[in-house]
């Protein structure tokens, strides 16, 4: 276990690719709800009200349906289980940095947003799993890197979106 904890740190550190990973089944089908529950647990913990959790739910599936799309685009498909798990695996241990953050961030005043210390390591959180995306899909399509971060970022803020849009109070 700590090895392949040790795996997905090389990960996050570009030091390894999601080549390095086993393709397997079972530790794909053990990493997601394994993500999803450290995910419920970070936003129950920031206070998120309940239907913040469906869109978690509705967001992992876009993002598996994304890997998929897009190892199918370059034509890697057998890639996916690897590129998955890798993806998963790192951001399982984002989760895990980000889960004391988020119990202690105060809710942020809609009318005079400010910067907090937290808010700011959430925020380099977040572009850190950007990067790890990029860095992990340029290894599964064997494309340059600035390359899959653009991609990486135009999905980023078309989730966003969707989620600023779902998350919207019912008027």
């Amino acid at each position: 276990m700590l090895r392949l904890i040790l795996a997905f740190v090389d990960i996050m550190l570009h030091r390894r690719g999601p080549d390095t990973l086993p393709s397997s089944p079972f530790l794909l089908w053990a990493l997601l709800p394994a993500s999803l529950v450290a995910d419920f647990a970070v936003l129950w913990l920031a206070g998120q009200p309940p239907r913040a959790f469906a869109l978690d739910a509705l967001t992992l599936g876009l993002d598996i349906w994304f890997v998929w799309a897009l190892l199918r685009a370059f034509n890697r498909q057998p890639r996916f289980r690897q590129t998955m798990t890798a993806l998963l695996g790192a951001g399982l241990l984002l989760t895990a940095l980000q889960a004391p953050l988020a119990a202690f961030e105060p809710p942020l005043d809609s009318e005079a947003p400010t910067l907090t210390p937290r808010g700011l390591l959430l925020l380099l959180t977040y572009v850190w799993a950007v990067d790890i995306a990029g860095f992990v899909f340029s290894r599964a399509l064997e494309r340059p890197y600035f390359l899959c971060v653009s991609i990486v970022i135009g999905y980023s803020f078309l989730i966003l979106s969707l989620q600023e849009t779902l998350m919207r109070p019912v008027a």
